[in-house]
């Protein structure tokens, strides 16, 4: 049985280290971002996929078990050592045997082999980042990726984050895309993907964040497929 980590990492949002600052084993042992959104929850019940996946920035692992339910393993990062522990640490043991974490800053290059996954899973976390550190983050999914893989990135765009006492919430200089700048983002640093958007809505309370507050905004859905390399 690993030990749990209970000691809070610090948010560094100048510095592009977006955590909540907590110990995650006292927030109970569902997500503090809550099950999911609906669409998102729908879509992992219809989607084929396998192999050996990433879960790239997982927090506490709201969409975790999911992708366990659906692959023969996952490892789960994030740069919250707090967080991870709580993911595996509340993953039924049946699912625990194909689970590992790692913990890393994905601004920064991935401690992973090239061609190391068939599959990269995201939400939540990459449309903190600017173009610029985006375009390193993807060309490091690229690199880790094999040949013939799969990305599935929950993108929110025309966010609102609202406190209780009605004041809103940025995070550092995060760059607040709109959905057609999000679409256009994401086409150009995926360009050599065959590509698939869907978009939804979603409105939703976070009371155990920190600071607590309510999330609202549009998303991109994205699943992208590696084409084949030809000889």
């Amino acid at each position: 049985m690993k030990p749990k980590i209970t000691k809070p990492h610090k948010s560094q949002d100048d510095k592009l280290i977006f955590t909540e600052g907590i110990n995650y084993f006292k927030t109970g042992k569902k997500s503090i971002w809550g099950k999911g959104d609906k669409f998102t929850l729908q879509f992992f019940k219809k989607i084929k996929i396998n192999g050996v996946w990433l879960n790239l920035a997982s927090g506490d692992g709201r969409y975790n078990l999911d992708l366990l339910k659906k692959v023969s393993s996952v490892t789960a990062s994030d740069i919250d050592a707090s967080a991870l522990s709580k993911l595996w640490h509340n993953t039924p043991k049946k699912y625990q045997k194909k689970l590992d974490t790692k913990v890393f800053n994905i601004a920064k290059k991935f401690p992973f082999e090239n061609n190391s996954f068939d599959g990269v899973f995201s939400a939540g976390t990459l449309h903190l980042f600017p173009k610029n550190i985006l375009r390193k983050i993807f060309l490091e999914i690229d690199r880790i990726l094999k040949p013939d893989g799969k990305i599935i990135i929950d993108f929110a765009a025309n966010i609102t984050r609202t406190q209780p006492n009605g004041k809103l919430i940025t995070f550092g200089n995060e760059p607040m895309y709109s959905l057609a700048e999000a679409r256009t983002t994401l086409k150009h640093l995926l360009k050599n993907y065959q590509l698939k958007f869907y978009t939804s809505e979603v409105t939703e309370d976070y009371p155990k964040a920190n600071p607590p507050y309510k999330f609202h905004s549009k998303f991109i859905l994205l699943v992208a497929n590696k084409r084949p390399i030809l000889n």
